[in-house]
């Protein structure tokens, strides 16, 4: 047990051996190319070794033979004064092995307090070559136990803070032993254990095994044994030193939770306000942190930031009005634990930058019309900037009565009916957002004219004598109006239509006479009609006064009798009282009864008149009377008539009386006249009856042009003052009566809609919102201006059509939710809810999940948040989700908003104490002291509060103490490897969770070392191995089996083998338990032909022991190779026709597999034989015969080499041939013959497109490029463009004309080549138009197209319904001129090479026509 192996000793001293060997000892001035590998080698060798033993080294210690020749011979030839060493050679594979050995007999022996070093320098020689090199070999001789550990200091000082964590470090003691190797070690232990502290027996680190109490002891006086452990286990006890270690401890001062550093908010662009808060916890964990202001909790959320309790994060939730607080906010942050309270932290949140908000206008001026009626237009009041939260308002007073506002659109209507003779003018003031803008609103009433002037009396009477002078004033009407201006200015006038004999004055309503009045030859009364107009507009008011004139008679008149000359005869004997005869006089005065007077001729009385104009006879007629000559007048009183004369011829008895007179004709004179001069009284009164009746009287009502629709649809975004719709009625009255005025009765609360009262233009005046309303029904009234008043009523519903002007909105920007974090997989934890006021696919919304997550899903239609996996606080605390929703507009680009959702993950005592490892091992040497700490139990508890603390639990076996609370586990009894080798504890921790605890258990594999019977390193059977593999031999094949034998028992005689360097590292794997080497990749000796592996052999031993060989692996040749092309493809031309080609191309290979060296052979597929052959030797490549372009451009040859191995393997070369063009092709047209109609064309009417030829040339470039023109034309009326053939014509061409024309089509090879063709232009009539006009089979024409279709290709035709006479031209879409129509029959075909890179796809525009009209379609043609 006292003994060890050399490998650790050896492998101590790598890191000097490669910094001396890279270091520059000293080189040969000769340069020789035989170099040992290292200059210098370190090897080691325990003092007290037996003959023939070789020093050790890991690394290849000799020569690279760069020569496989060589013999090469190693000499010591100094450093070796004693002779206790001895050189020798081993050659294996390309390296010569040094290998130096202790000599068979040698007098003196290894000691390395003699001695512990020799420096030996060793030559090879190589006897062929005579080559000669030099090398350092450094020989380390290993020591044996002979000093005491020795602490330095003797004593330590320390002071600690009684809340200092477990395991803290206290102080590191420090001791050391002069002995190497094993022999130096030693161990910490304290003398005395009743004390908190442990120290660790290989470090002398003391540590904190409990936790501190500054008032149950301040003060601690510990020593610390350093003990050799050699002499302890040789059975000498306490062979060492001690050390004093003093430690004070000090009073905390930290008790409760801070919040440090003070929290600098963040604030987004958008609002959102995030502040990382982070709590220093003071002797107890941190529980929660609280926002002191209760109003701020309204907005704010305090959330986790990890899954420890000291880290929150406390952010936004809802949309902050930083208007209200222009300032910033002030938020009090405070920590709790379970028993304390942090002191409270304030900070200052900044606002965020916002412009105030401000009406577009200080004040608003605002004329209205007294006419408007309720729910009338006033104005639309804004402010800036813009948001959709704005809400308007009006502030109270005695004129806001009559208005109201919207409170979202700001628009201002009436609520009631003006008066402006009562009221001019209101105002008012508008607020938005409760005060934060304010500006006033004038409004004054216009005055309309909706007084008609009123008379002061309701009639007025008048008595006028006739015949008073023209202009005498007859009375004074007046009339006052209400209205102010030219409404209230009153004129008047006389709405008689008849003649009549009167006039007023238009200003002061004085009446007055026109003409001379004559009672008897007019109307005694008059009635007039009298008007007061006022002038305002649009209308005039007019109201109507009756006034009568009466005219009073005068005796103005003589009377007129209406006979006259009258002869009577009378008998004598006629009796008294007998009428003789009657005279009548007419006065025209009819004032009183006329009276009639005998003036003469009635001396003797014998006659008398009555009053009626009777002649009686008033006494006997006196015999002998012959006649009487009576002189009779009419008189009124005042005026007499002219007299008339009734002669009276007296007759023989018994004759009958007579009576003669002339006739005046003065009644019918009279009458006719009266008649004259009273027809335009009569016809005055019909015509004023008929104006009364169809111009005063308002008899109908307005009625609403039919064509006006009952429904209209309106886009949201339709603009502003625009006229929706013209609103016409008609009257069937006149005048004022007929005057319509247009009004919006009900429907327009908001006052988007007004309507011009009199054109009826009904126009939007604020923007629409679908969201808000989605339709209106207006109740558009017309009322007349008439009194009184009639009006018509319209409905007409305005449908308010949706555009996707609205995003999906969240009612607010994030939300913050607390789920437990065991809840199931599946439940639905929050609603994502967004509403779009857009309708239809407007509106309608899908939710996308934009985190990517594999906890949460989310419907894409109902916006439900649903559990997708299991969620654990412990892992993840919170979840940061973000959520658009997304609207599904068809047209335009779809509109979208997203939210911020935190899911905090609300903690259960889910979680079992989990230890990490679940399984402790725990390798202890058996001479450990009594009272070392083994191994901290640690568990982890993620749950928090009680269900976070811990309590472990060991059965008690008196061997090892495990401390309840901090998991340490400690020795309590001395271990004995050979009594019991292994210990398997089982340590259980129980949390203290509620409403059960939840515990887990580990296990703890103490494995006890034996420190003193690893005495043998394992030992291999050869130094070096040489063997050999298969260049083709699979992966996982068999190389080598090693062997290494360790002599010891258990474990420590166990042999693990590993590679640890070599040129086939990674290449070889080796079975550490039975030391087979296999191979893990494919082997290409062309690649690597050899390798070169160091294995290391250990045993387990608790200091294992190790040893090392060197494998040399062969790789040997197969046929694995095939032949190796120059180049991957070859390009080669051949001319076009050309005779045979000796040398196209030469295909080189080669071939790196040696056997394959000379045996290339070439060969190529049968299918190219008939135009390329291929020399088998060499690989040129010729041609068998001349090779046509236009048959085939290109040739693809595969040439196959092969290396005639076994197996033979083989290698394919692509030759790609391509055969230049010769102009052995001329262009060719479609026909030999073309013959094209064409309608009459005038001289003047400029050129005329009568056809294109298009001829194809099968040859490239140049050789392939046409050109066109005329041969023989006859006359000047034609032209051809030379590159595109159109043919065309400009000159006078009738009916019945017929012209031949030679085209001559031209490559532009060399020589060029040519053809022509004849092409018959028929002028026709145009046939008589048809009925019907001109349509297409199809509504466009779908034509596939292949850019390889060559010119002249037929793409399709174009067919119309009809078939009479027609022309077709490509009109638009075909700039580069690749397509031509035939012009009389439609067919569409290719003009030009086409390319897919210039052009893929065509949208053609063709027109046809018949002379009279025409007809376009659209012809798409893709690619």
């Amino acid at each position: 047990m006292a003994s060890r192996g050399t490998a650790l000793v050896a492998l101590a001293f790598l890191p000097l051996h490669f910094s001396i060997c890279h270091g520059g000892f000293p080189k040969d001035k000769d340069i020789s190319p035989m170099k040992f590998t290292h200059s210098l080698y370190n090897t080691t060798i325990f003092e007290n070794s037996a003959p023939r033993t070789y020093v050790e080294t890991p690394i290849k210690m000799g020569i690279q033979l760069k020569d496989l020749l060589w013999d090469i011979k190693f000499n010591i030839v100094s450093g070796d004064d004693d002779e206790l060493f001895q050189a020798e050679a081993i050659q294996v594979g390309d390296f010569a092995f040094l290998r130096i050995k202790t000599q068979v007999t040698y007098s003196a022996s290894l000691n390395r307090e003699v001695r512990d070093i020799y420096a030996l320098t060793v030559e090879a020689s190589e006897s062929i070559s005579d080559l000669k090199a030099k090398t350092k070999v450094i020989v380390r001789v290993e020591d044996t136990n002979d000093l005491k550990p020795l602490f330095y200091p003797a004593s330590y000082h320390v002071a600690i803070s009684e809340d200092s964590s477990l395991q803290s470090s206290v102080v590191t003691v420090s001791a050391t032993d002069a002995d190497l190797g094993s022999n130096a070690k030693f161990y910490y232990s304290f003398t005395t254990r009743s004390h908190p502290f442990s120290v660790d027996p290989f470090t002398g680190a003391v540590s904190l095994f409990k936790k501190l109490n500054h008032t149950r002891h301040e003060k601690y006086d510990l020593t610390v044994l350093a003990e050799d452990r050699t002499k302890k286990i040789s059975g000498v006890q306490k062979f060492g030193n001690v050390a004093r270690v003093v430690v004070t401890v000090q009073k905390s001062n930290k008790t409760h939770p801070v919040i440090t550093p003070t929290p600098k908010p963040s604030i987004l662009s958008d609002g959102k306000v995030t502040i990382d808060v982070h709590v220093e916890p003071g002797t107890k964990p941190v529980e929660s942190l609280m926002i002191m202001e209760e109003d701020l909790n309204m907005f704010f959320s305090v959330i986790p930031l990890g899954v420890e309790g000291n880290d929150f994060q406390v952010i936004s939730t809802k949309k902050i009005r930083w208007s209200r607080m222009p300032h910033g906010l002030n938020m009090s942050l405070q920590a709790k634990d379970s028993t304390s309270l942090s002191p409270v932290k304030q900070i200052h949140i900044p606002p965020v930058h916002y412009t105030p908000l401000t009406f577009s206008e200080d004040t608003y001026i605002v004329v209205l019309s007294e006419f408007s009626p309720p729910k009338s237009h006033v104005v639309k009041v804004a402010v800036a900037p813009e948001s959709q939260n704005i809400s308007y308002s009006i502030k109270a007073n005695q004129d806001s009565t009559k208005f109201k506002i919207n409170h979202k659109k700001g628009t201002i209507v009436t609520n009631d009916y003006f008066d402006f003779e009562a009221k001019q003018r209101y105002e008012f003031d508008v607020i938005a957002n409760n005060g934060e803008a304010e500006t006033h609103v004038v409004i004054e009433i216009m005055d309309e004219n909706d007084n008609s002037p009123q008379f002061v009396e309701n009639s007025y009477q008048a008595m006028l004598d006739e015949n008073i002078p023209v202009g005498s004033s007859v009375l004074k009407v007046s009339a006052t109006d209400k209205d102010v201006g030219k409404n209230g200015l009153v004129t008047y006038s006389i709405a008689n239509t008849g003649a009549i004999p009167f006039a007023i004055d238009a200003f002061t309503g004085v009446i007055t006479t026109s003409e001379d009045l004559d009672y008897e030859l007019m109307k005694r009364q008059y009635h007039l009609r009298v008007w007061a107009s006022d002038s305002g507009s649009p209308f005039s008011q007019v109201n109507e006064c009756g006034v009568t004139i009466t005219l009073t008679n005068i005796n103005d008149n003589v009377p007129l009798f209406e006979r006259i000359g009258c002869n009577t005869t009378l008998p004598i004997d006629s009796p008294v009282e007998q009428t003789i005869g009657k005279l009548s006089a007419i006065d025209l005065d009819e004032l009183q009864h006329l009276k009639y007077v005998i003036e003469s001729g009635n001396e003797l009385g014998i006659f008398t008149m009555d009053s009626t104009g009777a002649i009686k006879l008033n006494k006997p007629i006196p015999a002998n009377s012959n006649a009487f000559n009576l002189r009779v007048v009419a008189t009124d009183g005042k005026h007499k008539s002219d007299p008339s004369i009734v002669r009276v011829t007296v007759t023989d008895k018994g004759e009958e009386p007579t009576l003669k007179c002339i006739e005046t004709d003065i009644l019918k004179q009279v009458t006719n006249k009266l008649i004259e001069s009273i027809k335009p009284i009569l016809t005055s009164q019909e015509d004023d009856s008929f104006f009364s009746d169809k111009y005063i009287a308002n008899k109908h009502s307005p009625k609403f042009n039919l064509s006006i629709p009952g429904s209209i649809d309106l886009v949201e975004d339709f603009p502003l003052n625009s006229t929706i719709v013209q609103f016409k009625a008609t009257d069937g009255d006149t005048g004022l009566n007929s005057k319509l005025v247009y009004a919006i009765s009900s429907g327009v609360e908001d006052g988007c809609f007004v309507i011009d009262p009199f054109l009826g233009d009904l126009k939007l005046v604020c923007p629409l919102d679908r969201k808000n309303k989605e339709f209106y029904i207006l109740n558009i009234t017309v009322s007349d201006l008439g009194m009184p008043q009639k009006s018509a009523w319209k409905l007409i519903a305005v449908n308010v059509m949706d555009i996707n002007d609205n995003p999906p909105v969240f009612s607010q920007p994030r939300f913050v939710i607390r789920i437990a974090e065991n809840i199931e997989v599946d439940s639905v934890v929050f609603t994502a809810r967004a509403i779009d006021n857009d309708s239809e696919t407007n509106g309608n919304i899908q939710y996308t999940l934009l985190t990517s997550t594999d906890f949460f899903t989310i419907d894409k239609l109902t916006g439900d948040i649903s559990v997708a996996s299991n969620l654990d606080r412990e892992t993840l605390a919170r979840h940061d989700l973000k959520i658009e929703a997304r609207d599904q507009a068809k047209v335009g680009p779809q509109l979208f908003s997203t939210l911020d959702l935190v899911v905090v993950l609300e903690d259960i005592n889910d979680n079992p104490p989990k230890f990490h490892p679940k399984v402790y091992k725990v390798k202890v040497p058996e001479d450990v002291p009594v009272g070392t700490l083994l191994v901290w139990l640690e568990s982890v508890d993620l749950d928090l509060g009680s269900g976070g603390q811990v309590t472990y639990n060991l059965k008690n076996n008196g061997i090892f103490h495990l401390d309840s609370k901090t998991g340490a586990l400690t020795l309590e009894r001395e271990l004995d490897f050979e009594r019991r080798p292994f210990y398997n504890l089982t340590v259980r921790a129980v949390d203290h969770g509620l409403p059960r605890s939840l515990s887990s258990s580990c296990f703890v594999e103490i494995e006890v070392l034996d420190v003193n019977e690893n005495l043998h390193k394992p030992v291999f059977d050869e130094f070096v191995y040489d063997e050999a593999i298969m260049e083709d031999a699979a992966v996982g094949t068999s190389v080598a089996t090693l062997m290494a034998l360790d002599k010891d028992a258990g474990r420590d005689g166990v042999v693990r083998y590993r590679i640890h360097d070599g040129s086939g590292l990674g290449l070889f794997t080796i079975d550490e338990e039975s030391g087979v080497i296999r191979s893990t990749d494919t082997m290409d000796r062309e690649t690597t032909p050899h390798f070169w592996l160091s294995v290391f052999a250990s045993d387990l031993g608790t200091d294992p022991l190790s040893s090392w060989c060197h494998v040399y692996i062969r790789v040997t040749d197969v046929n694995d190779n095939a032949p190796q092309l120059s180049q991957p493809m070859y390009l080669a031309t051949v001319p076009e026709n050309a005779a045979l080609v000796q040398s196209v191309v030469t295909v080189q290979a080669q071939d790196l597999d040696s056997s394959s060296d000379g045996q290339l052979t070439y060969d190529m597929t049968e299918a190219h034989r008939k135009y390329f052959s291929v020399d088998p030797k060499t690989g040129v490549i010729s041609t068998n015969a001349a090779l046509d372009r236009e048959e085939k451009p290109e040739h693809s040859v595969e040439v196959i080499v092969s290396d005639n191995g076994s197996p033979p393997l083989r290698s394919t070369a692509t030759v790609v041939i391509a055969v230049s063009d010769l102009n052995d092709n001329r262009p060719k047209f479609t026909d030999k013959l073309f013959h094209v109609k064409l309608p009459p064309q005038e001289q003047g009417a400029g050129r005329r497109l009568a056809c294109r030829l298009v001829a194809r040339d099968d040859d490239e470039g140049a050789n392939a490029a046409v050109t066109y023109r005329l041969q023989g034309v006859p006359g000047e009326g034609f032209h051809i463009d030379p590159e595109s053939g159109e043919v065309w014509t400009h000159g006078d061409f009738g009916p019945g004309n017929y012209s031949i024309l030679t085209i001559k089509a031209t490559d532009q090879g060399k020589p060029s080549r040519s053809n022509s063709a004849r092409l018959d232009v028929e002028w026709i009539s145009v046939p008589p138009p048809a009925s019907e006009p001109i349509t297409f089979e199809e509504p466009q024409f779908n034509f596939p197209i292949m850019e390889t279709e060559p010119v002249n290709h037929m793409v399709g035709i174009i067919l119309t319904e009809t078939q009479r006479q027609r022309w077709f031209d490509i009109i638009d879409g075909d700039e580069n001129k690749d397509f031509y129509i035939q012009r009389n029959s439609g067919t569409l075909s290719v003009a030009r090479r086409l390319d897919a890179a210039r052009k893929s796809n065509y949208n053609l525009t063709v027109r046809v026509t018949d002379g009279h009209g025409a007809a376009t379609v659209q012809v798409h043609c893709k690619k």
